[in-house]
């Protein structure tokens, strides 16, 4: 298993379903506490994303040795073939923090920077979401798929803000382009959650810009697999420096990226 030429070959659903579990209980574990809030650029930390964190990089680095570039502690590693573990141990902090039950656990294996596994675990529903490169995506033991509305009017859209609010302006108009156009939207505060739902066909599309790669590495394949599109405004391939992303099935997709890249 621990063989690099071997990596994408791997599944690695039950491994990572028992690791992202084992995370969710650490997180379970401070729900609905009195928690000191560190406040950050993006958000708060509290010492349940340390916690999970730490557990995560112990156990994923003995399943698959890799980098590591995680929310908390930063990039490490000496270039293992190019591999790299990216992980948000607690998306949607704030959420968690002010007792607002929307967060999830969010991995994903990269090499050289596109994932090949990725798994989302919302610990209060237990649903694991899992996807590994060219084999499909996963809800728990359900193959899963995108949406395909018949139009944007009956779409269902979430959104994404960033923490910086002098970042925030810049998305305020095509969101209110799109906003009048679709049946509903969502700011729900954990956009890794809100991918993983985007690829289940819970959500019909999702936008949001400046945030950062932990919040879109496992999201990205999740929706890949699953039938959907992911790119930039522009329709780039999402990498680690991207700055806006886009997602959902065809059509709410197109339309989507036609609004927010200026063609409508």
């Amino acid at each position: 298993m621990n063989a690099q030429s071997d990596i994408k070959s791997l599944d690695l659903h039950k491994d990572l379903e028992k690791i992202l579990k084992g995370a969710g209980e650490i997180v379970r574990s401070y729900w609905g506490k009195q928690l000191e809030r560190q406040q950050k650029r993006d958000g708060f930390l509290t010492e349940a994303d340390l916690k999970s964190e730490a557990y995560l990089i112990e156990k994923l680095t003995a399943l698959v040795p890799a980098d590591i570039w995680a929310e908390e502690s930063g990039q490490s590693g000496s270039n293992n073939n190019g591999y790299r573990w990216v992980i948000d141990p607690l998306d949607g902090t704030t959420n968690f923090a002010y007792g607002l039950p929307y967060y999830c656990i969010s991995v994903a294996l990269t090499e050289h920077d596109s994932p090949v596994h990725a798994a989302i675990y919302n610990p209060l529903q237990d649903d694991f979401f899992y996807a590994r490169r060219g084999f499909g995506a996963w809800c728990n033991s359900k193959k899963i798929t995108v949406s395909s509305p018949d139009s944007l009017s009956q779409a269902v859209v979430g959104l994404g803000f960033s923490y910086a609010r002098d970042e925030r302006s810049s998305l305020l108009l095509p969101a209110q382009k799109i906003v009048t156009s679709i049946q509903a939207v969502r700011n729900m505060g954990a956009i890794a959650l809100d991918l993983a739902h985007v690829a289940a066909g819970r959500l019909d599309g999702v936008f949001f810009s400046h945030l950062s790669w932990w919040d879109v590495a496992a999201g990205m394949l999740l929706i890949e697999e699953a039938g959907g599109s992911i790119s930039d405004f522009r329709g780039n391939a999402i990498a680690p420096a991207y700055k806006n992303c886009v997602a959902g099935g065809e059509l709410v997709y197109d339309h989507l990226r036609a609004i927010l890249s200026n063609k409508q």
